[in-house]
């Protein structure tokens, strides 16, 4: 329908009457009246139909913006809960974790993620060894220092172990540089080709506590079969566990 301000010009274009034009047909003078009320009663159901249909539309709309803000709500709450700094391991189907396990070869690696809004003074790594849940050494085998510098706000570690040539390879890397050491495994430990090996290390975002060692991986061998346990249980002078030989990785962060 055109626009209600030109009816009047167009029926008089037309040579016709509003009735007419409304209601699309020829009317006869007898049922003007008539037509009329059945004109002027239809177009009151359409405008009905057509306001029914708009409050729909308005309506339906209302619930996708109240559901789309719901959602972005949602995400920024999550966003804001997550916490600033941590860190985890890194997504095994990653493009990073896949090409990291074609150069390992074999016995795979483990790639760890951190990210630090806090300035820090060090990152410390640490190795444990322990047998039959019997901690023997624990020592820092890497350190990156930030003492005169800035820290990096993130940086990746990286535990490669190599069971053919028994060691262990131990990889930081920040912004600016990288780090690499090797520790020796199973070292001196007769028939030591034929053990078993396994790992285990931490799965989830883990907060950055800073001054407290942190757990992120564990190597474990052994001649007579592996079992696992979560890494938050290794800790200490002795383990619960039937594992004849762990190598435990832990981070330190120093503010």
């Amino acid at each position: 329908m055109p626009d209600v301000s030109a009816y009047l010009e167009l029926c008089e274009i037309l040579g016709i009457s509003l009735n007419e034009f409304l209601a699309g047909e020829d009317i006869e003078i007898d049922n003007i009246e008539k037509k009329s009320e059945d004109t002027l009663i239809q177009i009151t159901k359409d405008s009905g139909r057509k306001q029914r249909y708009l409050k729909r539309i308005i309506i339906v709309l209302l619930i996708v913006v109240g559901i789309s803000m719901v959602t972005f709500g949602s995400i920024v709450c999550n966003k804001l809960r997550q916490p600033q700094n941590y860190i985890e391991a890194v997504d095994p189907d990653s493009v990073e974790m896949k090409t990291a396990e074609l150069l390992s070869g074999i016995d795979g690696t483990m790639m760890f993620r951190y990210n630090s809004k806090d300035t820090f003074q060090a990152l410390y790594v640490y190795l444990s060894e322990y047998h039959s849940g019997k901690r023997v050494s624990h020592k820092r085998v890497l350190e990156l220092s930030y003492e005169d510098v800035k820290s990096a706000k993130n940086g990746l570690i990286v535990i490669t172990p190599d069971f053919d040539n028994f060691t262990a390879k131990l990889i930081a890397a920040d912004e600016y540089s990288k780090y690499m050491t090797e520790t020796p495994i199973l070292e001196g430990v007769a028939n030591r080709e034929y053990y078993g090996r396994s790992a285990t290390s931490i799965e989830n975002k883990s907060t950055i506590e800073y001054g407290t060692e942190q757990g992120l991986a564990v190597l474990i061998y052994g001649e007579k079969g592996l079992s696992s346990l979560p890494i938050q249980d290794i800790a200490g002078e002795h383990i619960n566990t039937d594992n004849e030989y762990m190598y435990y990785y832990s981070v330190e962060f120093i503010k």
